[in-house]
C-alpha cells in the first residue's frame, strides 16, 4: 500500500513490487478505518488524497463523516455506522467514492436505514461492490475495528473476503518470543531496529531490493 499525500509520496515499508496499481481516491467525507483486514493509521493518512492499491480484491471499512444541517441555523457532525465494502480492482486504474446526498437530518436518517453508495472508475463507470454494515463489539478499551473486521470476514457475511480473515500477527508478539535458532539480540538494539531486521528477513528478494533502493534514494536527513 502506498499513501499518496498532496505534496509528497510516502511509501509503506517493504512494499512488494506490483505490475498494476490502482489509485483509491480519498474523500474528505470518508473516514477510512480498515483496509484489507488491517487498521489504517489516521496519522499516516493525514494530508493524503489517495492510496495506491495492488491489482486484485480489496475490502475497506469506513464511516461517512460530514457536517449536515440540523436546522436552518445550525449544523452538526453526522457520523454513519461503519460500513464494509468489498470490490476488485482487476484492470482498474482509479477508484472514486460516489456518496448519495446527505445534507440534513432526513437524508442522514435515510442513509442510516439503508446505506448505499457507488465506487466509480476513472471513466465514471460503476465498479461492482458488495456493501454491508459492520457490527461492532465493544471492548474494555472501546471499539477494535480490526478485530471486528476479522470476525466479520470469518462469519461469511455478504461483503466478506475470507483471505483477509487471517490477520498478520502483531510484530511485537512475534518479537517477544525466543527460539534456540534465533541469534542473540544485542542490548543496544532498539525495538524499532529489531522490527526492521525481522521484516527484512521475511521479505522476498525483489522486495528487499526495492526497499534497499528506496533507502538509498531517501537517506536520513
Amino acid at each position: 500500500m502506498i499513501i499518496r499525500p498532496k505534496r509528497f509520496l510516502l511509501c509503506a515499508l517493504l512494499l512488494p513490487a506490483v505490475g498494476w496499481a490502482t489509485t483509491l481516491r480519498l474523500s474528505t467525507d470518508i473516514d477510512l478505518l480498515v483496509l484489507d483486514g488491517k487498521k489504517v493509521s489516521s496519522s499516516l493518512l493525514k494530508g493524503a488524497d489517495s492510496i495506491e492499491l495492488d491489482n486484485g480484491p480489496h475490502q475497506i471499512v469506513f464511516r461517512v463523516e460530514k457536517n449536515i444541517r440540523a436546522n436552518p441555523r445550525e449544523q452538526r457532525l453526522y457520523i454513519s455506522p461503519p460500513l464494509v465494502v468489498s470490490f476488485n480492482t482487476q484492470q482498474i486504474s482509479q477508484v472514486n467514492f460516489n456518496l448519495p446526498r446527505i445534507e440534513n437530518e432526513k437524508e442522514s436518517e435515510a442513509f442510516d436505514s439503508t446505506p448505499h453508495l457507488q465506487l466509480l472508475d476513472g471513466s465514471s463507470a460503476m465498479i461492482p461492490i458488495k456493501l454491508d454494515v459492520l457490527t461492532l463489539k465493544p471492548g474494555s478499551q472501546g471499539f477494535d475495528y480490526e478485530n471486528d473486521t476479522q470476525r466479520y470476514n470469518k462469519a461469511g457475511k455478504p461483503a466478506s473476503i475470507p483471505q483477509f480473515a487471517v490477520m498478520m500477527a502483531d510484530d511485537s508478539a512475534l518479537l517477544s518470543g525466543s527460539s534456540e535458532l534465533d541469534p542473540p539480540v544485542r542490548s543496544s538494539e532498539t525495538l524499532t531496529e529489531q522490527r526492521l531486521k525481522y521484516w527484512f528477513t521475511q521479505a522476498d528478494k525483489t522486495t528487499r531490493e526495492n526497499f534497499l533502493r528506496w533507502v538509498k534514494e531517501h537517506p536520513s536527513q
